[in-house]
This record gives structure tokens, sequence and C-alpha cells, in this order.
């Protein structure tokens, strides 16, 4: 019985070293008196480690149970730990994926939580001070990924891996959604070209386009950011997934309200002494919250069905919310135009 150290690993194809290389671990016979000993002569190697439970074993290092420090202080000393401690044990496995090991304890409120092997051996204890490396390389990981990168073959924490690879690995690890974003913009040119009519007859509309796409952007980043996040952290999930779509279409709506309203006060006063002004302040007004919905709604909704077809939901959203997004609105936008302007075309 005695302090262990441990250097467990998680995740297949990844180490993380997060699990603590110091706890208090004693036989399932060890008397409370004893136990306490433990304690008293545990030196951690970091003065800031804290132990928060004595982890108990049988004589195979299995862990069969757990007691707090204060549940161990407050015991007779010449009882055996097994008569108080908790059989109804929480662990983490030791190839456990991170993001798992980080939720599990965000949810269970732990400081601390026992690592295990395939054997239910005691190899190490995991703690919250651990998971801020990982959870940070995560985040890291679902950023760059949304940016249009993809880690199949490099680990997102390493960032220099980026920097010091190879041109022909920079390119795999870039082009794939970039490809996609390419094809988006060549169909937004195709709605463009479809509208040349309008787009001739009224030019004042081509200066509100890059109005219409980078406010479509900016909310659909937001968006999707927002989403990959939450889904990462377990906040949302098949029970509440609805509610977040329609919480965040109608967020997208007071948004394009406020916003269009704005941009449609611009184009009015910038288009003042032209007689089709209030027509172009309507259809600016209109594209601006059309855009903000589509993009709100499509942030959350391409995320979600991106990591429903076993795709990583960082990885696709930017590229695929601006091409609907950009689409969506210039139809929209054009649209309307021809409607409203149509005297003019």
């Amino acid at each position: 019985m005695g302090a262990a150290e441990s250097t467990a690993e998680f995740h297949a194809d990844r180490v993380y070293d997060v699990t603590d290389e110091e706890y208090v671990a004693v036989t399932q016979e060890t008397f409370v008196g004893p136990a306490i000993d433990e304690f008293r002569h545990f030196e951690p190697i970091d003065d800031e480690t804290t132990v928060y439970y004595l982890y108990v074993t049988d004589n195979s290092g299995r862990l069969v149970g757990v007691m707090s420090l204060r549940e161990l202080l407050n015991a007779p000393e010449d009882d055996v730990v097994e008569e108080h401690m908790h059989t109804d044990l929480v662990t983490i496995d030791a190839d456990a994926d991170p993001e798992y090991a980080a939720d599990e304890m965000a949810d269970r409120d732990f400081p601390a939580l026992p690592v295990i092997d395939t054997d239910d051996v005691l190899i190490g204890v995991l703690r919250t001070d651990d998971m801020l490396d990982v959870v940070e390389e995560e985040a890291t990981e679902d950023i760059m990924k949304s940016a249009g990168f993809s880690f199949a073959d490099v680990e997102s924490s390493r960032s220099s891996a980026i920097l010091e690879s190879s041109i022909p690995k920079i390119l795999r690890l870039r082009l794939p959604w970039l490809i996609v974003a390419l094809a988006g913009g060549l169909m937004a040119g195709g709605v463009i070209e479809r509208f040349e009519d309008t787009l001739e007859a009224v030019v004042a509309l081509a200066f509100f386009v890059p109005v219409i796409m980078d406010m479509g952007g900016n909310v659909g980043t937001q968006a999707s950011t927002i989403f990959v996040r939450g889904l990462a952290l377990g906040h949302i999930d098949d029970r509440n997934a609805m509610r977040h779509f329609a919480r965040e279409g109608l967020i997208g709506l007071l948004i394009g309200l406020i916003i269009g309203g704005i941009g449609a006060g611009a184009a009015y006063v910038w288009q003042i002494d032209e007689p089709y002004a209030l027509e172009l302040a309507t259809v600016v007004f209109v594209g601006l919250v059309t855009v903000c919905v589509v993009a709100s709604v499509v942030g959350y909704v391409i995320p979600w069905i991106m990591n429903k077809l076993g795709f990583d939901p960082a990885a696709a959203s930017d590229p695929l919310i601006t091409t609907v997004k950009d689409i969506t609105a210039l139809l929209i936008y054009f649209g309307l135009a021809a409607v409203l302007l149509s005297e003019l075309i």
C-alpha cells in the first residue's frame, strides 16, 4: 500500500499525459489508522498537488472502492477501510477519448477520477487541472478544422507541424474544404450572372453584395462556433437539438432586423437622389434579414447533420455554411430586386 505513480495514456492515436502521477491507495484489508498515516507520510512532488481521495484496491491492484479524505478522517481508526469505502465507482478507462473524459468530469463535478485499465487495475488519477490542456487542445483542433484544415495526419496541438511540413503535406491539409468553398463561390457567381440584367440596370445593387455576403459569413461563423463548442462539451444532444435550432433561428431573425434596418437606412441615404432609393433600401433590408436567419440556422443544422453522418462537424461547417447562405442570400436579394425594380430593367 502507499503512494503510487502512473503515466496512463489516453486515445488510441494520441498520447496525453493527463493522469496525475501521484495518489494514495491501500488494500481493502487496511485499517483506517494506517491509511491515515499513509496520507501523513505522503509527499507530493508538486507542492500544488492536492489529494482528495483514498483509493482502495484488492491484492491484485484492481480498484474496488474509494473514500474521501473527510470520510477517512471521520471513520474509527480500528475499522478496516472496506467497511466505509464506496463501491459504486465512477472511473475513466485508460483508452477513453479525452473529450469524453473531460465531459465526464464536468458532468460528475468531481475534482478527481480514478483511471483504470481493461482489468480494472488502478493506474492513475485524472484531475480537473489535468484536463485543462486536453480541453484547450480539442478546442484548438475544432477551431482550426472550422477554418478548413483536416487533421487526419497532424495533431492539432502541434501547430509547428503545420508550419514545418512539406508543401505537398500542407496542401493536403488545406485544400479539401477550400475546394468545397471554391465550388460554392462559383455557384454564387452563377447566381449573379443569372441576374446580370438587373445588376446592369441598377449598378447600386453591386455596392451591397459584399455587405450581404460578409454579414452572412460572420453570423454563420458565430452560430457554428457556438454549436460545435456546445456539441463537444455535451451541452447539445438529441434531446435539446430542436430547441437550440429554433432559438438560434429567432436570434438570427432579431440580428437580421437590427442589421437590416441599419443597412437599409444606409442604402437609402446613400442613394437618396435616385428614384429607386426606397426600393433599394427594401431589397437591402430583406436581403440582410434573410441572410442572417439562414446563416444562423444552417450554422447549427449543417454541423448537426455532419455529426450524424459521422463526419467531423468542425471540419465541414464553414465551407458548407458559406455555400448555402451565399447562394440563398443572393437568390433572394437579386430576385426581390428584379421584382421591385422591374421598371428599370
